[in-house]
């Protein structure tokens, strides 16, 4: 299934190294104002909602010009790393979570724990980047993931829908039934039925995403995980996310309920796939509503989502992408106000009604008024659904991204994304798979660095 990707982490640490401190240089524009550039990768409207918000704080003050750098996303890498090189780095930018780390190793970003003072409100402590201790970014938006589904399928089928709070998570196995029964072949039998094509499926009852941040959500579920909350331990050799993993390759391989990963490449957007009864429901994150769900509405969409299946504990993961501040900068107390600005949720809220977006200050998710002013609309689903499926399930059941936290992380997706491929193709069982990752695994966590 096409779906919105995790930009490569493939940069060289030399092109780092070679920046020269000392900053790019930096002019006034005509106005007499200091000129700051802020660099994204965006869509055609993320691009425009972003530059209504440069244009609301250009307006707001007389010090600062701050102008919108948008590079598409997959030229993003290359071009940021040509600017370090170059010793032409914007002074902030947009950063792909996994690398935030990796340049505050290099020396390459600001520490920001000046950027709010005593008494101020400042993002969700689980939104921030931190390195030796200290913030270096923080996520422009917060993101957690669960499942979406086509309500339409499920009322023909008399299923109840996914559970919307997370005290009534699906088990895992009460997921797989569901899904068995919501699976269909072009004769209209299911799984469960005598007969059944599994090469002829019209449409699937679930599909969950395999990326490789993704799916060990499912492992921390069980106990496991790719590495310790604490960043102390490597979990991924334990047995609760060997079974964890091994559920849902199984998911295709054994139960035949999800589409095996060549038919995913075939498969249209999100939106798509739910609307025309491809799929029944998908695993996915809160920005699908603003970038893919929203699309089909006209076309007479009808979704929902609830929380995602357990193990043993409900859980999600919640993540965003990272404005950096970057060393370079001759303005680094002016680049944080900027910063400050952009990330109040008044500034965004084109983005965040959309559904691209969630506000990262928490009184966003617990002051009503507010709560209505950005998640009661028609792009969202029914809010007692979001509320407690959503916005309640980033509170309280929320873990982070080791990214955030983890220096090496990088180097461990480098080697878990390939090496479970086998796994969820159904070449290898995930014991095998993750017994031969095993030992490169351990050499990077052991080292720690993000070199």
């Amino acid at each position: 299934m096409n779906k919105m990707k995790r930009f490569p982490v493939l940069f060289a640490a030399v092109l780092i190294l070679a920046v020269v401190l000392g900053g790019c240089g930096k002019s006034k524009t005509n106005s007499g104002k200091i000129e700051i550039t802020y660099m994204n990768w965006a869509n055609e409207t993320e691009q425009v909602a972003t530059q209504a918000t440069l244009d609301a704080y250009n307006a707001s003050q007389d010090k600062v010009f701050v102008k919108q750098l948008s590079v598409p996303n997959d030229q993003f890498v290359t071009k940021l790393n040509t600017m370090a090189s170059s010793n032409s780095l914007p002074d902030c930018a947009i950063m792909m979570e996994s690398v935030v780390l990796k340049w505050a190793e290099n020396d390459m970003l600001l520490d920001i724990s000046s950027m709010y003072g005593a008494g101020e409100s400042k993002p969700l402590d689980s939104l921030a980047f931190t390195y030796k201790g200290k913030p270096v970014a923080y996520s422009s938006a917060n993101e957690v993931l669960g499942i979406y589904y086509n309500r339409d399928i499920f009322d023909k089928a008399g299923i109840p829908y996914p559970p919307a709070k997370a005290e009534n998570a699906w088990t895992w196995d009460e997921f797989v039934e569901v899904a068995k029964k919501l699976t269909k072949d072009n004769k209209g039998r299911t799984p469960n039925d005598p007969g059944f094509d599994k090469n002829n499926i019209v449409t699937y009852g679930a599909w969950v995403d395999t990326l490789a941040w993704m799916w060990p959500v499912f492992a921390i579920s069980n106990g496991g995980g790719l590495v310790s909350a604490d960043g102390k331990e490597l979990l991924i050799n334990r047995p609760e996310t060997i079974a964890a993993a091994q559920a849902i390759a199984d998911l295709y391989t054994k139960h035949h309920v999800a589409p095996a990963p060549a038919v995913t490449k075939t498969m249209a957007t999100l939106d798509v796939t739910l609307l025309s009864g491809q799929i029944a429901m998908a695993t996915g994150g809160q920005w699908n509503i603003g970038t893919s769900l929203i699309n089909s509405l006209d076309d007479g969409l009808h979704y929902g989502v609830g929380v995602l299946p357990k193990f043993k504990k409900a859980v999600t993961l919640n993540t965003g992408g990272p404005n950096v501040v970057f060393k370079t900068t001759k303005y680094p107390q002016e680049t944080m106000d900027f910063l400050k600005f952009f990330y109040k949720e008044e500034n965004n809220m084109a983005l965040i009604q959309s559904g691209v977006w969630m506000p990262i200050l928490k009184k966003w998710y617990t002051e009503e008024p507010l709560i209505k002013t950005w998640a009661d609309n028609p792009v969202h689903p029914p809010l007692e659904e979001y509320r407690t499926a959503v916005i309640q399930y980033a509170l309280n059941n929320a873990e982070q991204v080791p990214w955030y936290y983890l220096p090496c992380y990088s180097r461990l997706e480098e080697v878990l994304s390939p090496g479970m491929d086998p796994v969820w193709m159904g070449d290898k069982t995930a014991k095998q798979a993750i017994d031969a990752m095993y030992p490169a695994l351990k050499n990077i966590f052991d080292d720690g660095s993000a070199k």
